[in-house]
């Protein structure tokens, strides 16, 4: 195999996947730190045997997933892995992502809600608490409309409360991705196909004030039920819309 040996087919990329993996693995196995350098390319393309080129597009994958950095005319050093290296890969998907695959990103959603409210009930403070009920009092209680639900104070309303709750929850990984699950762009894609759906809730704030009553009791099992009720409603919802004659992607 030469240097110009193209890796834009199947095949190519596949090699290239194997090899992002086994730098992941030489990184491991030889406990590189933040900060720590890579062998040059040369070394590494002869240690895997595959071309340089197979090694520089894997190396393009890596920079890409913001596990190295690449500098030019030093080589490639081991990145700090931040929570939120996962948000831009997941932001992405949900912009792209055809309707029916939202569906997915809700259960994850489902799952990530219920944990941070059961760990709020514990470790939320007075004051956090306070600014959780000012929250969720500044919700609607009208009837949802398709036209104020989707209005940007809404949206940035309904954000906030979620966002309160994950970051009393202290678990950094929990708030990434509830900074991606409940972006604008997630929260009104979904919204535009739950309007499709006969089955809408009466208003806002009685979607999410059991949640609050169980954060305010310091009841965590009640807390994380009520959570995973409230996107699970959201769940159901957007199915009905997606499954009715009219439904498209």
């Amino acid at each position: 195999m030469t240097d110009e040996t193209p890796t834009t087919s199947s095949n190519g990329r596949y090699a290239v996947d194997l090899v992002v993996g086994r730098i992941k693995t030489h990184i491991r196995a030889n406990d590189l730190q933040p900060g720590d350098r890579l062998p040059p390319e040369r070394a590494l393309a002869a240690e895997m045997t595959v071309s340089r080129n197979t090694i520089r597009e894997a190396l393009s994958s890596l920079e890409h997933m913001g596990v190295i950095e690449i500098k030019r005319g030093s080589g490639a050093f081991v990145r700090k892995l931040e929570p939120h290296v996962l948000l831009d890969g997941v932001s992405f998907m949900i912009e792209v992502s055809p309707m029916a695959t939202l569906l997915d990103f809700l259960t994850l959603r489902r799952i990530v809600e219920a944990e941070a409210a059961s760990l709020a009930t514990v470790r939320m403070t007075e004051a956090e608490l306070v600014g959780l009920r000012e929250c969720l009092e500044g919700m609607p209680e009208t009837p949802f409309d398709a036209e104020l639900d989707t209005s940007p104070e809404t949206v940035e309303q309904d954000i906030r409360f979620h966002r309160l709750i994950c970051e009393a929850a202290r678990n950094p990984a929990l708030s990434t991705l509830d900074t991606a699950l409940n972006s604008s762009t997630f929260r009104l894609r979904v919204r535009g196909g739950v309007y499709r759906s006969s089955a809408r809730p009466a208003d806002a704030r009685s979607e999410h004030a059991p949640i609050f009553d169980a954060i305010r009791d310091r009841d965590p099992a009640r807390a994380s039920a009520a959570a995973a009720a409230h996107v699970g409603a959201v769940e159901r919802r957007l199915r009905e819309a997606l499954e009715g004659p009219e439904s498209q992607d």
